[in-house]
C-alpha cells in the first residue's frame, strides 16, 4: 500500500515507502516511519523460472490437445488467481520486536 506524501522516499527496488503511520503486520501496534522503530519486509515469489525437463512420454503427447487443456484450465480461474500463480510480490511493515521474532524464522517453525 502506498500512502502519497509531500516528499516521497523510494527504497532500493523502487517502491514508495509509506510516510504516514502505519501498522505492524502481526501484532497491529502504530508505527510512525522514520524513527527506527520498524522494518518494511518486501517478499517476492516467483514460479520456478527453469527450462522446464521434458521426459520421453511428456514428448509423446499430442502437442494440440495439451494447449487446449491447458487453455480450459485458464478459461476457469480468474485473473488475479493466473497472475498470483507464477508472480507474488507482498510489502508490509513489521515493529522492531516482531521483525526480531520472524527474521530467525520466516517461513514459520518447522
Amino acid at each position: 500500500m502506498t500512502i502519497e506524501h509531500p516528499h516521497p522516499q523510494e527504497d532500493p527496488s523502487g517502491e514508495r515507502l509509506v510516510h504516514s503511520p502505519c501498522h505492524c503486520r502481526r501484532c497491529g501496534r502504530v508505527l510512525q516511519p522514520g524513527r527506527g522503530e520498524l522494518y518494511v519486509i518486501s517478499i517476492l515469489a516467483v514460479a520456478d523460472p527453469y527450462p522446464p525437463v521434458y521426459t520421453e512420454s511428456d514428448l509423446s503427447l499430442d502437442v494440440g490437445s495439451e494447449i487446449r487443456r491447458l487453455i480450459r484450465r485458464l478459461g476457469s480461474t480468474e485473473a488475479d488467481e493466473a497472475r498470483d500463480e507464477v508472480y507474488r510480490r507482498e510489502v508490509f511493515h513489521l515493529c522492531v520486536a516482531c521483525y526480531q521474532r520472524w527474521i530467525d524464522r520466516p517461513a514459520g517453525s518447522e
